[in-house]
């Protein structure tokens, strides 16, 4: 039974005394509570709330008992009761869930009683309390929305906190709030200017006109604003995507001196501002690390996430505070929620920070939680793994496992991400693929250039075969190719070339795009791009020209795999860029040391192919290659001592390097390997062990029917030679029993006569010098011009028997000298640039008659 109205006035005067304290005051219920009128009960949770709150270990039972009345008398409630006790209990942070559930039933039919301030500390404290009441908000916000124009400032920032806080959708009670909120925004106090920018942005309003004027009304006041709300205002206009510039310029003052009193959410929620924000702020950045490195320990596991991400997008590099970061997260990764285990690999990958201890923690803790992933975590949490190249292939195959049932929850961006994660990390997964191929083919229309490029690069690399995947991408790609960055553009070209996907028409779209734009590109992707149309033999001499003009000048900025790629691509494509090749061997020569063994090997062949004299470059190359030879696989050892060979380059150690090296592996090369090979020691003449041609030949003559014309004429060129130096041995040679084949073979290999031969052929008849024209020798080697009976020969040696812009005669064509000479033939030699120099019948016939007469 109630006390009488006299004892319910004095016991209210005696909690509402100022001395009163919150002790006194549940002493008090303790004591009388049962007689309490429901106005009392009221006043005891909301006084002893504002005086300091519950000290809940201490009063616990006297604590929930008042709860327990407050709720019996939920009816008897006046509105500001109802919400003086929710805000009671909300701000002291006493879970009273009934109590909560009891004025929600109670309020939702009454809200048209409650003032405004009744209306916004209700939903406050529902928010505050964790309290789901969605048909409560909802009739808040009815109640609230045409009663605005009555809020103070305080009401309309609580009552917009409440409901982003509790996660409620809004929109028109939120536009109505900017409404009201907008011309009044010079009596907010920082507090409020914060925790309003904080709602709009957590509800995901789009309000830039609102947001625009909290940052007038901000700016000139951040030096009133506590850290908390420095951090969440930057936070908030990050999050809006809202560009405030001079905002942030002067949260970045306001905050770069007093960040001893930031709390660790705070710090992580600045850097992640500025970075989500795109705004550059060095010194903030430094300062921000120096004051976390030494309090990680209190961040929580998404601080440290949060932390390591902003660094990352921000470029600042910091590497004091990831090592920091890694040693305080390792052991803490049970706590870390998916995508804050996802963010934190995504940050240490980007930032290229060494951290094997971290990564393998990582996986341990994601691999038994990859259900809990959703698709962009899965997709950033493969990237990361194989952007790092750590080498975890068990976590790859539960991602996979993951991933493969639930593609049609991902987007664009993370079908793209697994797909390059797993090419770029070398692992096997087929199935994967072909679901990812058939996920992504119907939704390329949704790809943006990146992704495209991204996808059909990583199906190349990973040398999946998905043709209607790359004619779909092809489609996608031609209509958009202005939206592409030089990296796409790079990227796409070089996936269609790897996966030998014919596509001339988008081919010749990407040299349109990217020939005015190579300007822009970086050095990897003017060589991928020259690679690209070299390996897919796509004819774009203006690309190249200009791809050589763009190159030539940046060369010391070019790694040594964009030297070698470069420089392959040109021969490759057979493109003419002495100056580039001039460039390349003078950049290259001082960093072979960098050079892996393949680029080394790359590098000489591209020489080599091009024609181009470069007889340091080959020296230099020559010396960093001999003691790297067990690197090379057996292309690169059978390309490098082609290339030595076919320039005539005299390097007598590294071909006895390369003997040794292919004697040990001959079980490795195959067929094309072997006959390469054997030319090249040929064409050098080595001469040092009858066995090395021998074994050769022994393994080449197993699978003869694997080559070509080409290759089988390489083969009896390199039989006549050990025929010739070694004639004694040649019943034990392997290919002798095979002499007229190859030796037809060779013969399909010679040119036809050219214009010079034939002008050469008619002035030594004008001379007298009876001949037979295109003459072939019974050992096959074909003669220009020949008398068989004298065994004289005339050669009209064009320009490939040279090297370009030069008059030193290539090693192919000393090869065939040096036979011919062993065979017994003189042979006059007629250079094309002597016969061009000639002026006329009469300087061409005296020319010739002094060269046989010599």
């Amino acid at each position: 039974m109630e006390a009488p109205r006299w004892q319910q006035i004095e016991w209210g005067k005696q909690m509402t005394d100022r001395g009163a304290t919150p002790e006194m005051i549940l002493s008090l219920f303790a004591a009388r509570g049962e007689k309490f009128s429901a106005r009392n009960l009221s006043t005891a949770a909301h006084r002893v709330a504002k005086f300091g709150g519950f000290d809940v270990q201490q009063h616990d039972r006297r604590v929930m008992v008042l709860a327990d009345a407050c709720r019996r008398c939920v009816r008897e409630f006046n509105p500001q009761e109802l919400a003086n006790t929710v805000w009671a209990f909300a701000t002291a942070r006493v879970a009273a869930p009934e109590l909560f559930a009891a004025v929600a039933g109670a309020a939702s039919s009454r809200l048209c009683d409650f003032n405004q301030q009744d209306l916004a500390n209700t939903a406050w404290a529902f928010a505050t309390a964790r309290v789901e009441a969605p048909e409560l908000f909802a009739a808040i916000a009815g109640a609230a929305s045409s009663r605005l124009c009555d809020f103070n400032q305080q009401d309309l920032a609580n009552t917009a906190w409440a409901f982003a806080t509790a996660r409620v959708e809004a929109p028109e009670l939120f536009a109505a709030i900017a409404g009201a909120a907008s011309s009044k925004l010079g009596e907010f106090n920082p507090q409020e200017l914060a925790n309003t920018a904080w709602a709009f942005a957590m509800a995901r309003i789009e309000a830039p006109e609102f947001f625009a004027a909290i940052a007038r009304a901000a700016s000139s006041r951040l030096g009133e604003f506590k850290p908390q709300a420095l951090a969440n205002t930057a936070w908030a206009f990050a999050t809006a995507r809202v560009a405030a510039r001079e905002l942030f310029a002067g949260i970045a003052n306001a905050a770069f001196s007093r960040l001893y009193g930031f709390n660790p959410q705070d710090l992580a929620n600045t850097a992640w501002a500025f970075a989500t924000a795109g705004i550059e702020a060095p010194q903030l950045f430094a300062a921000i690390a120096g004051a976390a490195s030494s309090r990680l320990c209190d961040f929580n596991p998404q601080n440290l996430a949060n932390t390591a991400w902003a660094f990352v997008k921000a470029r600042i590099e910091a590497p004091q505070l990831f090592a920091a970061i890694a040693g305080t997260a390792s052991s803490r990764l049970g706590e870390f929620t998916p995508q804050a285990l996802s963010n934190t690999a995504w940050a240490f990958a980007t930032a290229g920070t060494d951290a094997p201890e971290l990564f393998e923690a990582i996986a341990s803790a994601a691999s038994s939680r990859l259900g809990e992933f959703n698709p962009r975590d899965l997709a950033n949490t493969a990237w990361a793994f194989a952007t790092a190249g750590t080498d975890t292939p068990e976590l790859f195959a539960e991602i996979a496992s993951a991933v493969s049932s639930r593609l049609g929850e991902f987007n664009q961006q993370d079908l793209a991400h697994t797909a390059w994660a797993f090419a770029t990390a070398r692992i096997e997964a087929p199935r994967l693929f072909a679901a990812i191929a058939g996920a992504a083919s119907s939704r390329l229309g949704e790809f943006n250039p990146q992704n495209l490029a991204n996808t059909a690069w990583a199906f190349a690399t990973a040398r999946i075969e998905a043709p209607q995947l790359f004619a779909a991408i092809a489609s996608a790609v031609s209509s958009r190719l202005g939206e592409f960055n030089p990296q796409n553009l790079a990227n796409t070209a070089w996936a269609f070339a790897t996966a030998s996907i014919e596509a001339p028409e988008r081919f010749a779209a990407i040299a349109g795009a990217a020939s005015s734009r190579l300007g822009e590109f970086n050095p990897q992707d003017l060589a991928i791009t020259a690679w690209a149309f070299a390996t897919a033999r796509i004819e774009a001499p203006q690309l190249f020209d200009a791809i050589a003009g763009a190159a030539s000048s940046r060369l010391c900025d070019f790694k040594p795999q964009n030297l070698a790629n470069t420089a392959w691509a040109f021969a490759t494509a057979c493109i003419e860029a002495p100056q580039l090749f001039a460039a390349i061997a003078g950049t290259a020569s001082s960093r072979l040391g960098d050079f892996k063994p393949q680029e080394l090997a790359n590098t000489a062949w591209a020489f080599a192919t091009a024609r181009i004299e470069a007889p340091e470059l080959f020296a230099a190359i020559a010396r960093a290659a001999s003691s790297r030879l067990g690197e090379l696989n057996p292309q690169n050892l059978a390309n490098t001592a082609w290339a030595f060979a076919t320039a005539g380059i005299d390097a007598p150690e590294l071909f006895d390097a390369i003997a040794l090296v292919v004697w040990s592996r001959l079980g490795e090369l195959n067929p094309q390997d072997l006959a390469i090979t054997a030319w090249a020691f040929a064409c050098v003449d080595w001469k040092k062990d009858p066995e090395f041609f021998v074994e050769l030949a022994s393994v080449a003559v197993i699978d003869l029917d694997a080559l070509n014309d080409r290759e089988l004429s390489q083969l009896h060129l390199a039989s006549l030679h050990f025929d010739l130096v070694w004639p004694d041995q040649k019943d034990f040679y392997p290919l002798s029993k095979h002499q007229q084949m190859l030796q037809e073979a060779h013969q399909r290999q010679d040119p036809s006569p050219s214009r010079f031969q034939r002008d050469v052929a008619t002035a030594l008849d004008r001379v007298g010098w009876k001949h037979v024209f295109e003459y072939v020798s019974k050992e096959g080697l074909s003669l220009d011009m020949a008398q068989p009976d004298t065994r004289q020969a005339v050669e009209a040696d064009g320009p490939f028997h040279y090297l370009k812009q030069t008059r030193i005669v290539n090693g192919s064509t000393r090869f065939k000298s040096r036979l011919l000479r062993r065979l017994g033939w003189d042979v006059v030699h007629v250079p094309f640039f002597e016969w061009q120099a000639l002026d006329g019948e009469r300087e061409r016939d005296s020319y010739l008659h002094a060269r046989l007469q010599r």
